[in-house]
């Protein structure tokens, strides 16, 4: 799915995964649930729970995914002065 808009929210039902690319300057946020997040070549992994976010600085694809029930994915423009992951 393509999303090219400045800001959105994507549903996802538990274990349900979506793959982004080209989210560079973007802020990740989970709106509810918990999210685990996942960056292409990075050994980390994030957990998001809800109001919880990152901004994402590298180009690498990163991949999401909604653990334990449902939740809600936000991305929205990175804030000036938000630390990049």
């Amino acid at each position: 799915m393509l999303i090219s808009t400045e800001q959105a929210q994507l549903r996802l039902e538990r274990g349900q995964v979506s793959r982004l690319s080209g989210a560079r300057s973007a802020y990740l946020a989970s709106a509810a649930g918990t999210l685990w997040v996942t960056i292409d070549h990075d050994l980390r992994d994030i957990v998001l729970e809800a109001g919880q976010g990152m901004a994402v600085g590298g180009s690498e694809e990163l991949l999401v995914c909604a653990l334990g029930g449902p939740a809600v994915l936000e991305l929205r423009p990175a804030h000036a002065g938000c630390a990049a992951l």
